[in-house]
């Protein structure tokens, strides 16, 4: 015990007490207390030195995470990479083309019209909240030329797995600040889109479902946290922000119910969600 307390002075103390004050000199000022009757502003509900230390543990597990699993899930010799390469060679056409345009024009008639609430409301930097970024990766998937490249079949995959935001978001709306007209109906419309639109890419013949593995699941849900933290968190704190809900948790009682501790929960959450959605949801699709 006398090791560990010397070593917790020695080192520990300093070590934490140094990530705090970069967090603090990095963020912009904010209250210590939250507003819980908005959910756009954040503030030190969580001590700047658990944001110092979460940032700087989690986003090296993730990083770790990103670099190990993709290589043990699509690196050159994997059943994965084999199958890519040889489902890109000999392409089919599409079984539905035109449900693909629509479901494309869909998905940039919502995305804009987010974007314009956005500027609206003074906040563009809420794009990069996930299930924006969702509707993007979509995007950039379906008009991605699928002969040149394994990129658009790697990004659909992993996808696959981290669409259950949509389903979050869905059961739980964050409602508080919709003012402009359409923008409910867009809230809804954009998050049911992100849910139906890998089910018409799947039965277009046109995007290859790998098999569900392990390897794969972690890879998505490392990808998932890295850009959580370092790169959500750091735009949140440079702006103050609550992006993604990082700094108070989302009207959902019983998250609020964990104080501080909910974002542990969330994220444990995610990972249970990505093997849930691969695994049950994505499996049950595909054999339909």
């Amino acid at each position: 015990m006398a090791v560990v307390s010397k070593l917790k002075r020695v080192w520990w103390d300093p070590f934490v007490s140094k990530l705090e004050g970069w967090i603090r000199s990095f963020a912009v000022d904010l209250p210590d207390e939250p507003n819980w009757d908005q959910s756009n502003q954040g503030s030190w509900y969580i001590h700047p030195r658990r944001h110092g230390m979460e940032m700087f543990f989690l986003s090296s597990a993730f990083a770790v995470g990103t670099y190990c699993f993709y290589w043990r899930a699509l690196g050159p010799g994997t059943m994965n990479y084999m199958m890519l390469r040889q489902f890109v060679a000999d392409l089919p056409k599409s079984a539905s083309p035109v449900l693909d345009k629509v479901v494309l024009s869909s998905l940039v008639a919502s995305l804009g019209i987010t974007l314009t609430h956005k500027v609206l409301h003074g906040n563009t930097l809420f794009m990069l909240q996930p299930c924006h970024m969702s509707a993007l990766l979509l995007i950039f998937t379906m008009l991605y030329p699928k002969n040149k490249s394994v990129i658009p079949q790697i990004l659909f995959n992993i996808y696959l797995h981290t669409q259950w935001g949509g389903l979050a978001a869905l059961l739980f709306p964050d409602l508080s600040d919709h003012i402009y007209p359409l923008e409910t109906f867009n809230f809804f419309a954009e998050h049911i889109l992100i849910l139906v639109a890998p089910i018409c890419m799947i039965y277009s013949r046109r995007f290859l479902v790998l098999p569900p593995s392990i390897n794969l699941a972690l890879l998505s849900f490392s990808i998932y946290g890295f850009f959580h933290s370092p790169i959500l968190h750091l735009c949140a704190l440079k702006s103050g922000l609550n992006l993604n809900y990082l700094f108070t948790p989302p009207p959902v009682p019983f998250l609020r119910k964990l104080g501080p501790h909910y974002r542990l929960a969330l994220y444990g959450t995610a990972l249970a969600a990505m093997f849930t959605m691969r695994y049950c949801v994505v499996r049950a699709i595909v054999r339909k």
